[in-house]
């Protein structure tokens, strides 16, 4: 006759930190946070600043995005942690949607996009202040 096995379940036993940092500012970021899974495992993160995670020392995979309209701003990164270790990730999460790459490692990372924006803020600028004053112009002239 068998006996029941007195075996239970392997336990859940972080033994590392994972330090992922997301970054820019709130005037800079589009307010909507972005999306961490590691090893396809949903982690809520902030819009932007620091979060901490316990986790399991070893390899692990880490893909983020930003989605607003669209996904966008895809990384991701393999990172190995050793037992007691405190890795720091960071992730540059593009200037605006029309970029699909943000940057993650394991450095402080530059953002994407900021050309973009400042020719979309210049056009905006050549709109709303060249426009009104060159059809004044036009029509004092014509007067």
């Amino acid at each position: 006759m068998n006996q029941p096995s007195s075996q239970q379940p392997p336990v859940f036993a972080p033994d590392a930190t994972l330090s992922f940092t997301v970054q820019g500012s709130v005037m800079t970021s589009n307010l909507v946070a972005p999306t961490l899974t590691i090893d396809g495992h949903l982690a809520p993160l902030p819009i932007v600043g620091n979060r901490t995670f316990a986790i399991m020392s070893g390899r692990h995979r880490l893909q983020v995005h930003s989605q607003w309209m669209r996904r966008y701003g895809h990384a991701a990164i393999d990172v190995d942690i050793a037992p007691g270790q405190t890795l720091e990730v960071f992730y540059a999460p593009p200037y605006h949607q029309f970029s699909d790459d943000g940057a993650m490692g394991l450095n402080p990372q530059a953002r994407k996009g900021r050309g973009f924006l400042v020719g979309t803020w210049a056009f905006v600028v050549l709109l709303v202040f060249v426009m009104p004053a060159l059809m004044t112009a036009i029509v004092l002239a014509s007067d």
